[in-house]
């Protein structure tokens, strides 16, 4: 099935923790290790989280023994981030994106916890190989946004008074499965750079958050994409609904948390399942019908 194609997996060389290969295996994202890549700049929104897969799909070719020239692109992926990070004291330490996302209602310029924490993911990596101050720096920065709200700039929701990182961050909160998984692994991977018993604090809480509210996501056959409310509830796609799976199973594997391998083998069931699946791309595709993409917009530059 064509769907297939675009899976992403669970990472083959996770070391829980260790800095080594990602959670979710990006190879299939970085197709040559020569900066820039083809696509650059991205013309849509996530420009940074584009970056930081790639980079991190680098780092895996790495890792797995395909030769130098893929940690040389990381690297120069990584210094590029640098360059771009914010160092206002209103938006210290974001990558903010300039463009508006074609789903839900946030106007630009807008940071996201899940590009902050891939790039923090990347950051503290090539440090790992390159010993550069400037790196762990930036990734220590990083997370400087995870303790502003979303209405102050930052990118720190509640649900049910315990913190949560928005990939979008929507009034009311919108509570993005994915985008806030990606987001916690910046966090622990900053504090296993960096032994910060701040990044610790911020990265239990955020487990036990995601632990304790993961049936929020579950349809009764199928994963939801999020929580915003929307006209209709936004089930995951195929490509997210796998990618759920592939999440919580490498959530399990560094915090040994039965909660997440438990939801992973519902989620698993549901994909197994015919009905399941057909329903699923029929809600998906009202939803669509309901709700139709956006065209992303640019904003203008402040003069």
């Amino acid at each position: 099935m064509g769907w297939r194609n675009f899976e992403l997996p669970q990472g083959t060389q996770i070391a829980p923790g260790r800095l080594r290969g990602y959670y979710i295996d990006f190879r299939v994202k970085a197709e040559t290790p020569s900066w820039p890549p083809p696509w650059f700049p991205w013309p849509g929104f996530h420009r940074y989280m584009a970056i930081a897969q790639w980079g991190l799909g680098c780092y895996e070719r790495y890792l797995s023994g395909e030769g130098d020239s893929w940690l040389a692109g990381a690297v120069e992926a990584a210094d590029h981030l640098i360059g771009q990070q914010e160092s206002s004291r209103a938006s210290e330490g974001a990558w903010l994106e300039p463009v508006r996302p074609h789903t839900f209602p946030v106007a630009p310029p807008w940071a996201s916890a899940m590009a902050q924490g891939q790039c923090a993911s990347l950051l503290v990596r090539v440090h790992a190989e390159t010993g550069k101050d400037a790196l762990l720096e930036a990734a220590n920065r990083a997370l400087i946004p995870f303790k502003r709200s979303t209405a102050e700039g930052g990118v720190l929701a509640r649900l049910d008074g315990r913190p949560f990182p928005e990939e979008y961050p929507t009034q009311p909160p919108s509570f993005v499965l994915n985008g806030a998984i990606f987001a916690l692994w910046g966090v622990y991977d900053v504090q296993i750079a960096l032994r910060s018993a701040d990044a610790s604090d911020m990265y239990r809480d955020i487990v036990e958050m995601l632990a304790s509210n993961l049936d929020r996501w579950d349809t009764g056959y199928w994963s939801r994409y999020d929580l915003f409310p929307h006209r209709l509830i936004a089930v995951a796609s195929w490509f997210y609904h796998y990618l759920h799976i592939h999440q919580l199973n490498a959530l399990h594997a560094i915090t040994r948390r039965d909660e997440f391998r438990s939801v992973a083998e519902r989620f698993s069931s549901y994909a197994s399942s015919p009905t399941s699946r057909a329903r699923a791309l029929a809600h998906k595709a009202f939803f669509r019908i309901l709700i139709p993409k956006r065209r992303p917009r640019r904003v203008a530059p402040a003069r």
